[in-house]
This record gives C-alpha cells, sequence and structure tokens, in this order.
C-alpha cells in the first residue's frame, strides 16, 4: 500500500461518493416527542483490510470513532454528535462536495442537522418534514413498509410515501471534479481486473460501478482521463465506465493513477495491474515464463480469486496450459 499518501480533503469526498452515507436514523422513543427521536449519522465504510484509511480520515476530522465488524470483514468511520456534524463533517462538504445523488441526500442531512441543533421543526408539522427529509434521503433503504406506516401512523401521515418524497433533481454537476476526488471514487468503486481466459489469452481491465443518477460524473471522469472507455448501464440498471484497451490503460489511466495514488487495499491490486498491464504491453507474444509469471502473481488478486470460475490449479490444467506452459 502506498505509504505516502497524502489525505487530502477531495480523496475523501471522492471516497465518500462511492462509500460514504448520509443517513438519519428514525428511532422509536417514549422520551422524545410523538415517540419518535431522529439521529443523523455520517459513514464511510470500507474493507476491513482498508481499515487504515478510515482511521487516517478520523485523524483529519479529529472526530467520530472507527468499528469493526469482523463477520462482515468490513471497518466503518461514522460520526453522530450533532455539533461535529454541525461544524465540522457539514463545512467540509460544503467546501469539497460530492456529486448528483449523493449531494441530494447531503443538502436533506444538512436541513435535518441544523433543524435538530437549532431546536426547530418541534411540532407535529415540523416533525413530518423531517420525517419527509429522512425518508428522501437514499434510494436504497433497510426500512420496511410496515414499518414506515406504523412512522407515519404516529405523525399522522395520510398520504403514500411515494406522493411525500422529495425528489432528486440534481442533474448536472456544477462544481469541478479533481483529480483527487477521483482517486477517492476509483478507491471505492472502482476494479481493476486480470482477465485469463480459456484460450491462453490475458487481458486487464478497469471498471467504475456507480448508480443510474450518476452519468454525469462518470462522463467527467471519462473526460478527464482523454475520453477512454464508454459507459454503460449494467445488468442491475446500475452505470459502469469500462476501459479495456491496453494502449488507453498504458497511456492514460496509468499515469493518472501514478500520479493520484490509491490509499486502500486496492493500491496492492494496482501495482499487480500496472505490471501485468506493462509486460503484455513490452512483450508480445508472452513467452511461457511471463504466462506462468503473470498467473502466479495476478490470478489470485481481488478477493482471493474466488469469483473466478477456475482456480488456478484448474486453469494450469487447461490445454493451452499444458502444451504452452510445460
Amino acid at each position: 500500500m502506498n505509504q505516502k499518501f497524502y489525505m487530502s480533503p477531495g480523496y475523501i469526498s471522492g471516497l465518500t461518493q462511492s462509500d460514504g452515507s448520509f443517513f438519519c436514523f428514525i428511532v422509536l422513543s417514549t422520551k422524545h416527542r410523538f415517540g419518535l427521536q431522529f439521529r443523523p449519522k455520517f459513514t464511510i465504510t470500507a474493507d476491513l483490510n482498508s481499515r487504515h484509511v478510515l482511521n487516517s480520515i478520523n485523524s483529519y476530522f479529529k472526530c467520530g470513532i472507527v468499528t469493526v465488524n469482523n463477520k462482515n470483514h468490513t471497518a466503518e468511520y461514522e460520526v453522530v454528535r450533532l455539533k461535529d456534524l454541525q461544524n465540522i463533517i457539514i463545512p467540509h462538504f460544503k467546501t469539497y462536495p460530492v456529486f448528483c445523488a449523493k449531494l441530494h441526500a447531503f443538502n436533506l442531512f444538512v436541513q435535518i442537522v441544523s433543524a435538530l441543533s437549532n431546536k426547530e421543526k418541534r411540532t407535529i408539522e415540523g416533525r413530518r418534514e423531517l420525517l419527509k427529509m429522512a425518508l428522501s434521503m437514499n434510494t436504497t433503504t433497510n426500512r420496511t413498509k410496515d414499518r414506515i406506516d406504523y412512522l407515519f401512523s404516529l405523525l399522522g401521515v395520510k398520504e403514500d410515501i411515494d406522493k411525500i418524497l422529495i425528489p432528486n433533481t440534481i442533474t448536472t454537476i456544477k462544481t469541478p471534479v479533481t483529480s483527487d476526488n477521483i482517486a477517492g471514487i476509483i478507491d471505492g468503486d472502482g476494479s481493476l481486473f486480470i482477465s485469463f481466459q480459456k484460450d491462453g489469452n490475458i487481458k486487464t481491465g478497469f471498471t467504475i460501478t456507480s448508480d443510474r443518477f450518476s452519468r454525469p460524473l462518470l462522463e467527467i471522469i471519462q473526460t478527464q482521463l482523454n475520453g477512454i472507455g464508454s459507459i454503460r448501464v449494467g445488468t442491475k440498471n446500475e452505470l459502469v465506465f469500462t476501459v479495456t484497451g491496453l494502449n488507453q490503460i498504458i497511456e492514460i489511466l496509468i499515469p493518472f493513477i501514478d500520479n493520484n495514488p490509491l490509499f486502500s487495499e486496492r493500491a496492492l491490486h494496482y501495482d499487480k495491474f500496472r505490471k501485468v498491464s506493462l509486460l503484455l504491453k513490452n512483450e508480445q507474444p508472452l513467452t511461457k515464463e511471463t504466462k506462468l509469471k503473470i498467473v502466479d502473481l495476478a490470478y489470485d488478486m481481488n478477493k482471493k480469486g474466488k469469483h473466478r470460475r477456475l482456480s488456478k490449479t484448474q486453469y494450469l490444467e487447461l490445454p493451452f496450459a499444458q502444451s504452452s506452459l510445460s
């Protein structure tokens, strides 16, 4: 991993764009008005092997805590104190913003934190407004219909949820997307992969996967990478920016990441990705020794190769391998 990385504010906002959340818990509480407590929370989640990133962000903000979930092999940086949200987190993202749907969630988050900090919206009408904003912050939620119906009943909300949600109307990006923003986004939603094909060919590729509202952001990233790659809709209606051309990877993508380094566990993946891409470029056709070197170096690099259809041993037992790698 890159030990010389500078924890820049733009990188933090980029990582938040990918793996961060502005959220508001709604807790049943007889001690609070109308039986509900609103608890806004800012989080960034990472793989447990990238916990050091969250520790650095914690040190940068000087607030919040980092927790570990060993069962899910994840770590989470979280800030829940209203004072910290109001005085540290919100000012950061006003200066170094997020984009698209994440900005929509942030804007609602700001209103909720402000109302709670200033002890506003304490009437039933005000609590309905808070509930409306809290439910409108994220397109995906763990709240069940029964849970939402019960929350509505406590505040006397008669409308259907689809009629009260505040839609995301942010369709353009009006603030700069910086290089360290992009590095943070790659560290969160990027994938650097090496494809070992049954015919013996080896290819490298790169993707950034994002929600369907983030096309303007992916288009700006594509532009800043000199227009390489393509953007397509995935099988789950997500958007995927993909780069597979070896010349584009060598001439544009690798220099960009070299100048805007990664900090998470992906830094290790990138090192292997970079070495393999350069070998593919500089040695055509690959010798059997180089193929073996690449297989040994990178076959298990992402999640220890668990998503590959064949294990490393099975791959080396394929007919092409027996003939060309023996």
